[in-house]
């Protein structure tokens, strides 16, 4: 690291200098510059061996395709638009082809009750027997599967949802009518959610939505199997999940308890790695919402615990959830979390604000005085230099989600997001979706997309990509054991993948 902060100091001198010596001294002073910063940047220092550099020649010629169309023309410009006014130009985009092609390694900032796709949901647990849907008093929509199902402030009467489809004039329309529950997808976002009130009153209404239907064993289960579906199926192998575990409950009324969920998931995960040898599985941050008091705060903190000492590599950490705006800071609940347990850690949801100097932005510095393995989202970082340079010195790396930071509002054009600046400066970071079931997508590709297209400067590509790769393994929480097995299978998959574009069957 010496020698490239030397080589970027002799770049500053050039340019101090250049004046002096004429067109070539010039010339030299800003090759020595883009020099320097390509160094500095993630993956600058990775090399390619022949094959990565022809594949890197095949990925470029897409990238810079589509951005070239972009630059001349705004309205084709993927990497600057809101993704749902490009979602049909990405769609169609040959670098998202790629990337769902790519190995990504893992995911390590996922929420468990939005991480499945919406139009699965409405396929599958909607036609599930028995759902009923009632509206609270607050207009929001709750969906059930009890017998008898429990007062979520209902003003209308529980209706089965197939009496509803039944009677609708199109199944069809209805389905759609009925995803727009669980899905903030819209044409027209800077008229539907003008504001960050708005964005998030609907993203936090959608938890409350679908939060008792997975509580609904069946349902749990499937959209579990799911999950890790989504994920397989876009070459990820690896997730670092956040969920809580509540009771449980069946048709018959019968209630589970927090561990039935949590063998529950361990069975599902230890089933479906039977099916796919490749999915190396998953592990749990335990998570509670922020905006409570803090005796609930210490309640679960406490059973996490309890949890944790039974599941020490499975439920390996915790953290607090929700809009960190309206929610509680970090620093009200220190007393709390002052007993946390030597084998677990802390993974802080902390600066997902546009506020500098609040006491949101102050969640930084209080998950760092915490000892955080990683931060979540992490988006006032960048204004806070004594923070971001312990971030760097520590290794503690950001969990990037770049379409969920657009579309909660923090960031109209990704190309402003602060991931560039965290890209420039090689802080540690890894690219996370957050909660991919409700903006439309599935898997990891599309926020790799925004991470390649917009974050990174034009001219890089798969080095940057692979560092990021590698980065999600290197970060993550797996045992030393785990860790081997799992960079010897990335370093298989990613040999595949690059023959598999060189014989032209990936695009």
């Amino acid at each position: 690291m010496t020698a490239i902060y030397l080589l970027v100091l002799a770049s500053i001198l050039q340019i101090l200098s250049y004046s002096d010596a004429g067109f070539i001294a010039y010339e030299d002073a800003r090759k020595a510059v883009i020099q320097a910063e390509d160094l500095l940047i993630t993956g600058g220092r990775i090399h390619l061996n022949d094959k990565e550099d022809r594949v890197n020649d095949i990925f470029m010629r897409y990238k810079l395709d589509e951005l070239g169309a972009g630059f001349y023309d705004s309205d084709v410009n993927a990497a600057g638009l809101h993704f749902f006014k490009a979602k049909r130009l990405v769609e169609k985009s040959k670098v998202l082809r790629f990337l769902k092609r790519m190995p990504k390694g893992a995911t390590l900032h996922l929420h468990h009750s939005a991480s499945v796709s919406s139009e699965w949901m409405v396929r599958n647990i909607s036609y599930m027997p028995g759902m009923l849907r009632c509206t609270n008093n607050l207009g929001v929509n709750v969906l059930s599967f009890r017998r008898t199902p429990r007062d979520h402030g209902c003003v209308t009467q529980y209706v089965r949802v197939s009496d509803e489809r039944f009677r609708s004039v199109s199944p069809v329309a209805y389905d759609r009518s009925f995803e727009k529950l669980i899905n903030l997808y819209t044409p027209t976002p800077e008229t539907d959610y003008p504001t960050i009130k708005h964005v998030w009153r609907k993203f936090q209404n959608m938890f409350s939505t679908i939060n008792d239907v997975l509580r609904y064993l069946p349902a749990f289960r499937a959209y579990t199997w799911r999950m890790l579906e989504e994920l397989y199926e876009d070459n990820v192998m690896y997730a670092e999940v956040r969920m809580d575990f509540k009771e449980l409950y069946d048709y018959s009324g019968r209630i589970f308890p927090p561990e039935r969920s949590v063998r529950e998931v361990l069975t599902i995960v230890e089933d479906f790695r039977r099916v796919h040898p490749n999915f190396l599985g998953i592990k749990v941050i335990f998570s509670t919402h922020r905006n409570v008091e803090r005796t609930r705060v210490f309640e679960n903190f406490e059973m996490f615990k309890t949890l944790h000492t039974a599941n020490p590599e499975f439920i390996i950490g915790f953290d607090l959830v929700g809009q960190e705006d309206l929610g509680k800071p970090l620093h009200n609940f220190i007393g709390e979390l002052a007993d946390l347990p030597k084998s677990a850690k802390y993974f802080f949801h902390a600066g997902e604000t546009n506020w500098y100097g609040a006491s949101t932005d102050f969640n930084l510095l209080d998950a760092l005085l915490l000892n955080t393995t990683r931060i979540g989202h992490g988006f006032a970082l960048m204004k806070h230099p004594v923070l971001w340079n312990a971030v760097k010195k520590r290794n503690v790396a950001i969990e990037v989600s770049p379409l969920s930071n657009q579309i909660l509002h923090l960031v109209a054009d990704l190309r402003n997001h602060p991931g560039s600046f965290y890209m420039s400066q090689n802080l540690p970071m890894v690219i996370c979706n957050d909660d991919p079931g409700f903006w439309d997508t599935k898997g990891l590709s599309y926020d790799f997309y925004y991470a390649i297209m917009s974050l990174a400067p034009n001219h890089v590509g798969l080095k940057t990509l692979k560092s990021l790769v590698w980065n999600s393994i290197r970060h993550s929480v797996l045992t030393r054991r785990e860790e081997t097995v799992a960079f010897e299978n990335l370093e298989r998959l990613w040999d595949q993948f690059i023959n598999d574009v060189l014989q032209g069957s990936v695009v």
